[in-house]
């Protein structure tokens, strides 16, 4: 039962990250600076759900080699998120962290429902 929990929150807790993010970016292009703002602390508090809830998988699958690489993949998205947002902001957004966002992304997605799925 624990695992089933684990599992649900972590998914829910990436669906609402990504959905953040979207809509963060989408403020920030638009010059929404209060807004992005307050939606950008949310999305770091769903960056942290994220990993408390993935940490909590990667102890029930007791370290799985598959599972660890799923981990480091995922912070990797997380981390692409955060330098698009803070980049962008500062006016030193490149294609090349869309690209790590993206190549990560779909990684994270083969692992998780593909192989640990």
């Amino acid at each position: 039962m624990p695992y089933a929990a684990f599992l649900h929150s972590h998914v829910s807790s990436w669906a609402i990250t990504l959905l953040l993010f979207i809509i963060s970016f989408a403020l920030l292009k638009a010059g929404k600076q209060k807004g992005q703002k307050i939606t950008h602390m949310i999305l770091r508090l769903f960056y942290i759900l994220t990993v408390v809830t993935g940490a909590g998988l990667l102890f029930q699958w007791k370290f799985d080699p598959m599972a660890l690489l799923k981990a480091v993949l995922a912070i990797w998205v997380i981390s692409a998120m955060e330098l698009i947002l803070v980049r962008t902001a500062k006016g030193q957004a490149k294609a090349s962290y869309w690209i790590q966002l993206a190549v990560s992304l779909v990684l994270v997605f083969i692992l998780g429902y593909g192989v640990l799925g």
